[in-house]
């Protein structure tokens, strides 16, 4: 592959495992969740690179690039340039395909693919439902098939949004890599919340390098890119006060949650530079959220007591 010296999650996959598997020894109540999670890695691996070979056959390598140069001067995320993903990652066999291999390798592992009147499994099996639909309307923030394929099988909405969103992970990701050569400026002066490539919003981050540099890691496409650190990714404000950090761990300072007294948004960095941090040894970034989910309970708990 053209593509070859990116690096895929297919090359991170067997460090991601390694990792889930010291979670599942450290955390046994959520074992479950972490077998679950190494399934889902798996195979999102497989979907990014087929996605990936997809656009390189269709020759659409360098019109991705094209386009995520014009990112600088239109500001605006790549998939809103391009309008949408490329037609060969939009084919509904592929999606459909791809959508049973992700539903049937969480299930083998204990996802709960139950609804009252059938299986979540069902509608995308039978093709009643548009899975190309589906994403473009999740592209657009829209969830009319989430809630037909929910009240089709009366699930839980959010179960079923989980799983698109795991569908359309590995696609966002594959254009990330068609565009990386051309994603340098973004990388280092997009400096807004949204991720330049998906505009998805995200709540992790790290620091790194000379001065702690603050980065921002999309959590739906990986993209990673510079962001100021007395900056809110939310609202925006960098008013002095407006965003202060805590360290509430005392046996992992380097975990910072950082929280906006504008909006009332929080986020989540991992200092890399930490001393101790380094010994203690970090996980591959694509488990940042999964490493730092306690910060998410203090966050709530924040919260609470706020209200």
């Amino acid at each position: 592959m053209g593509s070859g010296k990116h690096v895929l999650l297919r090359d991170r996959f067997p460090e991601i495992r390694s990792w889930l598997g010291k979670f599942s020894e450290e955390d046994k109540r959520n074992e479950s969740s972490y077998r679950i999670l190494e399934a889902l890695y798996e195979v999102q691996a497989r979907i990014e690179e087929e996605a990936l070979r997809r656009l390189e056959e269709a020759g659409l390598i360098e019109e991705v690039a094209k386009a995520a140069r014009k990112i600088a001067f239109q500001r605006v995320p790549l998939i809103i340039i391009l309008g949408g993903l490329p037609k060969p990652l939009m084919d509904e066999e592929f999606l459909r395909r791809s959508m049973l291999d992700i539903i049937d390798a969480v299930a083998r592992e204990g996802y709960s693919l139950k609804g009252a009147t059938a299986s979540l499994r069902d509608p995308v099996e039978k093709a009643a439902l548009s899975i190309s639909q589906l994403v473009e309307e999740l592209l657009e923030g829209r969830e009319d098939s989430i809630h037909a394929w929910a009240g089709a099988v009366s699930a839980d909405r959010d179960r079923v949004r989980a799983l698109a969103l795991w569908l359309i992970q590995p696609l966002l990701s594959a254009l990330r890599v068609a565009a990386s050569n051309a994603l340098g400026w973004v990388r280092e002066y997009w400096q807004q919340g949204l991720c330049p490539v998906c505009g998805s919003v995200t709540r992790v981050g790290y620091m790194k390098g000379e001065g702690r540099k603050q980065f921002l890691r999309c959590q739906v496409c990986g993209m990673e890119w510079v962001f100021p650190r007395a900056r809110c990714p939310y609202c925006g404000t960098d008013k002095p006060g407006d965003v202060v950090f805590y360290q509430p761990l005392e046996s992992r300072q380097w975990l910072r949650l950082y929280y906006c007294r504008h909006c009332g948004a929080y986020w989540k960095i991992v200092d890399e530079e930490d001393e101790a941090a380094a010994k203690s040894g970090l996980p591959p970034r694509e488990l940042y959220d999964v490493y730092t989910f306690i910060l998410d309970s203090v966050a709530e708990a924040m919260t609470s007591k706020r209200q």
